[in-house]
């Protein structure tokens, strides 16, 4: 007699434990798709041109604004695709927040140089510096830019983009 009065209460008790259980999951959201993932990006009005001519006075465009930047002896620039790897040229004896201002400020004028570019990446490093004049000398010497990929995967992986 007891287990039959219990069955109501038992049934009960497992009803209201699952409900609490299914109403108090973590509701599930999509994943946006455009997640920003630190790299400056903006629609690009118009694709970056292919030509290598065009590529080439492009990137030495943007080495001479990148120049113009106050603390900047020279600076070397190659584009692949919709992305620039900036190698500058300080002038010696800077400070560490100084030379984070110096690659804020070179970053924002390429970008306003030439808007369909959607990542920049600068570095001070003289290594990368030099790596990145090696590849402009040999794209100006009519090799391809693919041929440099590798190299260019390496130098990325070295760099954060520059906001």
């Amino acid at each position: 007699m007891k287990r039959i009065k219990m069955f109501p209460v038992l049934v009960s008790v497992l009803i209201l434990g699952m409900m609490l259980t299914a109403g108090c999951g973590v509701a599930r959201k999509p994943v946006p798709q455009n997640q920003p993932n630190g790299i400056y990006q903006t629609p690009a009005q118009e694709p970056m041109p292919t030509s290598p001519a065009e590529v080439s006075k492009i990137a030495s465009d943007l080495s001479g604004v990148a120049a113009r930047v106050p603390g900047v002896n020279g600076a070397t620039v190659v584009i692949t695709g919709t992305t620039a790897y900036v190698g500058v040229d300080q002038k010696a004896g800077l400070e560490k927040n100084e030379t984070d201002r110096i690659k804020r400020d070179v970053s924002d004028e390429v970008k306003k140089a030439e808007p369909r570019l959607t990542a920049v990446f600068v570095s001070s490093d003289p290594d990368i510096v030099t790596r990145l004049r090696r590849i402009a000398d040999g794209v100006a010497a009519g090799q391809p830019i693919s041929s440099f990929a590798d190299e260019l995967t390496e130098i990325a992986k070295r760099l954060s983009p520059t906001m």
